[in-house]
């Protein structure tokens, strides 16, 4: 399943996969215009700055988008087969994450050439791909089970993804951000996955003791909520299809 889901996102496309690294290099080049040109911040690097949360937000959104409508959009393949239902909602995300992962392996020689030591950070970059990964997947269970109950969540939803976009610091530091208002990174919960990706790969430190905390408690919370909705909901997914 996600296989065929892959080959279906890129079913006629010229590019094909590639456009899994063209799309963040694109909005990557236009944040960097606007606040290097434009509003004429100095900062070393800001390219692979921006790159370096781009490039997961982007995983985020897009796996939370197709997520949330695969339980509508696979409808046919509940009333045809006996499967667990949640699997349609794993398949939209690990299609995402292979997508993802195979951006990775172009993404990282350009931060690895920027700073060779992060390669000895590569296991810490692994676990916050995977505590990424089950945050995304409960989260993706609740909003899925969610749209086939409300269909107004799947409409209101790219909106909803483009606040949560601009309150995240994907191309901006947490250090940036006024005393006042930390707070609401405090309470995001993907800040601790972009400043933890953004640790490993662009300054070359291990993300602190909080960011893994975070991450953790973030993933937790997420798969134990996603679990325990979807369990008590999904025998009333085929009536309300």
């Amino acid at each position: 399943m996600v296989i065929s889901q892959l080959k279906v996102k890129y079913s006629g496309s010229i590019l094909g996969i590639w456009l899994a690294i063209i799309n963040p290099l694109l909005l990557m080049l236009a944040i960097t215009f606007v606040f290097t040109i434009i509003f004429k911040i100095e900062m070393k690097h800001f390219s692979l700055f921006v790159l370096s949360g781009i490039f997961p937000w982007m995983f985020f959104s897009g796996a939370l988008s197709e997520a949330t409508f695969s339980i509508f959009n696979q409808q046919s393949i509940l009333r045809q087969f006996n499967l667990p239902r949640e699997s349609l909602v794993l398949s939209s995300v690990l299609s995402n994450f292979l997508n993802f992962l195979i951006g990775w392996c172009v993404m990282y020689p350009l931060f690895l050439f920027l700073n060779p030591k992060i390669i000895a950070l590569l296991p810490f970059l692994l676990v916050i791909f995977l505590l990424n990964l089950f945050f995304i997947y409960g989260l993706s269970l609740i909003l899925s089970i969610l749209n086939v109950f409300f269909r107004d969540i799947g409409q209101l939803l790219g909106v909803f993804l483009m606040f949560w976009f601009w309150i995240t610091p994907v191309f901006y530091s947490v250090d940036m951000i006024p005393a006042g208002f930390r707070w609401i990174c405090d309470f995001n919960p993907m800040t601790s996955y972009i400043v933890g990706y953004r640790e490993v790969v662009f300054h070359g430190n291990v993300p602190g003791v909080l960011i893994f905390t975070g991450a953790f408690f973030w993933a937790t919370i997420s798969m134990v909520l996603g679990l325990v909705l979807f369990a008590r909901l999904e025998s009333k997914i085929l009536k309300r299809l």
